[in-house]
């Protein structure tokens, strides 16, 4: 993406860290009662693969993600600054850890391509990321019809829920126009999303 850039406000080992956890919290669960359903009879959350004119318009944005994750130690806060570019053509999704580029993601609609650094942490998911990122930013029609069999989205201007069958799954809030709150409940994991500078952030 030429002239991608995104300039990090922590040390890499953190940036390693929070990539990991915005990828797959659920390698590590919160502590808590066995749930009434087992985890192998629920279904995955699904990854979002929408295609980029899908969105109807154009995403410029660098923001501010704050990660809030469980852990044995207690809750844990990292904060991270995160690239989004999108239009009709593509979506593309870069990080920096250390002056260095973590990962680079360019979705064009049918190819899904991703390069990451050989340091890269093996949990760090992409797709992930960009999965949570549409479920916030893409139109609810959208989303709507690329959901699976099961899998639901209730919507109003100011919220978001996602849930498989009764279970919310995930919980999504616009407080303010530059602010996206995101709430992965069934992996545990706590967004706050912030835009410090854009076009086209809520929508």
């Amino acid at each position: 993406m030429r002239g991608l850039r995104l300039f990090c406000s922590i040390t890499a080992g953190a940036a390693l860290a929070v990539l990991a956890i915005l990828a797959g919290c659920a390698a590590a669960p919160p502590a808590g009662p066995t749930p009434a359903v087992a985890e192998a009879d629920r279904p995955a959350v699904p990854l979002l693969r929408l295609p980029p004119a899908s969105l109807g318009r154009t995403l410029q944005l660098q923001q501010q993600i704050t990660v809030r994750y469980p852990s044995p130690q207690g809750e844990q806060t990292r904060d991270i600054l995160a690239l989004l570019e999108a239009d009709a053509g593509h979506t593309r999704l870069a990080a920096l850890a250390g002056g260095q580029v973590l990962a680079r993601l360019d979705w064009d609609g049918s190819d899904l391509r991703v390069t990451r650094a050989p340091w890269a942490p093996a949990e760090l998911v992409p797709e992930r990321i960009l999965s949570d990122l549409q479920l916030s930013l893409w139109p609810v029609a959208a989303i709507r019809a690329a959901l699976p069999p099961g899998w639901r989205l209730d919507a109003t201007p100011a919220m978001r829920r996602l849930l498989a069958g009764d279970e919310l799954v995930a919980e999504i809030r616009y407080p303010d126009a530059a602010t996206t709150e995101f709430v992965q409940r069934r992996d545990g994991y706590r967004l706050t999303i912030r835009t410090l500078q854009g076009e086209g952030a809520r929508p």
